[in-house]
């Protein structure tokens, strides 16, 4: 390939790397939050999914970063080809030996590369005009994984240039650390943590990061540096105070039975409802009480009608914080909804009976203004189903009907 130009060249090595993040990224979303999202929902970090919004940012940040990782990656190997690295083909050169400890040194250097870089971005200045872009995802999901702003797309593929100016790398064992490294990245921003409850009892394990560890570090900002290793943070008082605690607490949180609750992608605003009226059992007629997926405290009252053969609803009542307006408005809504009252307020409109399931219709989360297509769906008698779509994305909530 040394003898193919720039614009014959460049395609294949983007591709690549498009590839090594989407694949891995992908399947990280798929099985944990798509799949298997009812075995893994208890062990939901934050409590809550991503935003399909912060998603879409996070997978478009991603793609300029791909684009600059593989600009730097094709003029690392213009750079091999010209002999100014470090880089070599021949195997029997450095040997097996070599071959695995420069593997573990290309680890160790881009842990201690990424602390200091990334404590250096949490400067204020430095911050507010790079790193904040990774830093809006205060509840990540793995598509975060390079989603950065392209000046921290810089910094970050330094490590790459350190390595091969530095370490003498053959091409496989650099293309086993860029796995290494995706891989671990889109782990700690799984939003999940899937290790077992004893993974901090381990000494052999428990200086590794976990997804706990770095999803702390998005959730508080000023703690918790590390990439792979925690040693720094322990050595350099970043660590989080409450990182084991919060570790044991979510990790020994017990699945939930009768009443699981699909994790996808929309942040609808009224969550899990109680049952009101039997005698609209196998209607979504009735009267719904939500619950706020953050705290698990009451939110509001919903009451759902059937007019003219098609379903809407509206907010009869909300269950405020003591810091919260008396009278809430949708300040972030479009037309007549513009400023109006959340209470009285239809947020859920022109929902046809298909089958066993009512289709067509919307949803509005006044929270941030957005109407998402909708479908909902009676599970049983007391449960209903809501699934708000956003694109691609979608996410399931568990409607209860109220005594």
């Amino acid at each position: 390939m040394q003898n193919l130009s720039f614009s014959e060249l460049f395609p294949y090595v983007l591709f690549t790397d498009f590839l090594r993040y989407f694949l891995v990224a992908g399947a990280a979303y798929l099985v944990f939050w798509i799949i298997y999202s009812k075995k893994w929902q208890h062990r939901i970090i934050q409590k809550k999914s991503p935003e399909a919004k912060s998603m879409w940012l996070e997978f478009g940040y991603s793609m300029s970063t791909v684009f600059i990782f593989a600009l730097i990656g094709l003029g690392i190997m213009r750079l091999k080809s010209a002999g100014f690295t470090l880089m070599y083909d021949n195997f029997e050169q450095w040997g097996g030996v070599w071959f695995v400890l420069s593997i573990a040194l290309m680890i160790l250097l881009h842990d201690a590369w990424f602390y200091w870089t990334h404590r250096l971005m949490h400067n204020p200045i430095i911050f507010r005009h790079v790193h904040l872009v990774h830093h809006r995802s205060t509840n990540p999901s793995p598509w975060a994984a390079y989603s950065f702003h392209p000046i921290e797309a810089v910094i970050e593929a330094g490590i790459f240039v350190l390595i091969v100016f530095t370490i003498p790398a053959h091409e496989l064992a650099l293309f086993i650390f860029l796995i290494y490294m995706i891989i671990r990245n889109v782990q700690g921003h799984l939003g999940i943590e899937f290790l077992s409850k004893n993974f901090l009892n381990n000494r052999w394990l428990n200086w590794h990061t976990t997804t706990t560890h770095h999803d702390l570090h998005h959730k508080h900002f000023n703690h918790n540096f590390g990439l792979y290793f925690t040693w720094w943070d322990k050595w350099f008082g970043t660590e989080h105070p409450k990182y084991q605690e919060t570790f044991e607490e979510v990790t020994a949180r017990e699945k939930e039975s009768g009443n699981p609750k699909s994790a996808r992608a929309i942040n609808i605003l009224f969550g899990v409802l109680l049952l009101n009226n039997v005698a609209s059992a196998q209607s979504p007629v009735g009267t719904w009480k939500t619950v706020d997926d953050k705290s698990g405290n009451t939110r509001s009252i919903v009451q759902i009608e059937e007019k003219n053969g098609m379903l809407e609803g509206k907010v009869s009542q909300l269950f405020l914080q003591p810091c919260e307006q008396p009278e809430p408005v949708c300040t972030k809504c479009s037309g007549e909804r513009k400023n109006a009252k959340i209470v009285g307020m239809n947020f859920l409109w022109d929902f046809k009976k298909d089958g066993k399931k009512w289709t067509g219709g919307h949803i509005l989360d006044p929270g941030n203004g957005t109407t998402y297509r909708s479908v909902i769906w009676l599970e049983d008698v007391n449960t209903l189903k809501v699934r708000g779509y956003w694109g691609i994305f979608w996410r399931t909530q568990t409607w209860t009907r109220t005594q």
